[in-house]
């Protein structure tokens, strides 16, 4: 059996949905997935790293600036304020491989921007994408991480005590105390605590916030 990562995207800065081809027998078939595991922090990494190409690729900086994060493999904090990568997208046509990443940059004004690069391959020797090479070595790292976070490599207990907003979606109500996490369950006693000393907890959601403003 062969397994070939077609497509990824964080939801999110923990969770993942992929797209895979599963070939056996001769017979191909196509994956789509959305897990509520956490994904692990070298995942998170591999992605990241993507982001001088996604910059480079919409041209929203000068190529010199950013051949410098190329070369030395790292990405420079001022640039990860900037931009971040959200995903990929991996399409042979013709025997030609084609590359999409995915991305938002952040305004001055506090708002973001979410966009694509357009279809990038190797390209001529006229429109030749120099740095072609470095970002399908990338893309194959994202790809091993996903194949091994598909074999249960997963984020360590650490990095799921704390999450946003936006990783809500990860949330499962069936879950136990314990499974929760020390966090929620000391979280639980203070409400108790208050509670019995007369207090009324309540607790909103941006969703109901909404149906009340509607």
């Amino acid at each position: 059996m062969h397994i070939e990562i077609k497509k990824a995207a964080l939801s999110g800065t923990l969770f993942l949905t992929y797209e895979y081809d599963e070939t056996e027998a001769g017979r191909k078939t196509n994956h789509k997935c959305k897990s509520d595991a956490p994904i692990h922090e070298d995942l998170r990494d591999a992605i990241k790293a993507l982001t001088p190409h996604f910059v480079m690729l919409t041209e929203m900086q000068k190529k010199p600036d950013l051949a410098k994060d190329l070369d030395l493999k790292t990405v420079s904090e001022g640039l990860l304020k900037k931009y971040t990568v959200k995903g990929f997208q991996v399409e042979e046509v013709k025997g030609i491989i084609f590359v999409t990443l995915s991305g938002t940059k952040f305004l001055s004004n506090g708002q973001t921007v979410k966009f694509d690069t357009p279809r990038t391959d190797r390209g001529t020797d006229e429109d030749a994408y120099e740095f072609f090479d470095k970002l399908m070595e990338l893309i194959e790292h994202c790809q091993e991480e996903i194949l091994e976070f598909m074999d249960g490599k997963q984020a360590e207990t650490n990095q799921t005590e704390m999450f946003g907003d936006d990783e809500a979606d990860g949330f499962n109500p069936d879950r136990t105390e314990n499974q929760e996490g020390d966090h929620v369950s000391k979280a639980r006693e203070t409400f108790k605590k208050l509670e019995k000393d007369g207090y009324k907890i309540e607790v909103s959601t941006s969703s109901n916030e909404e149906n009340d403003a509607a």
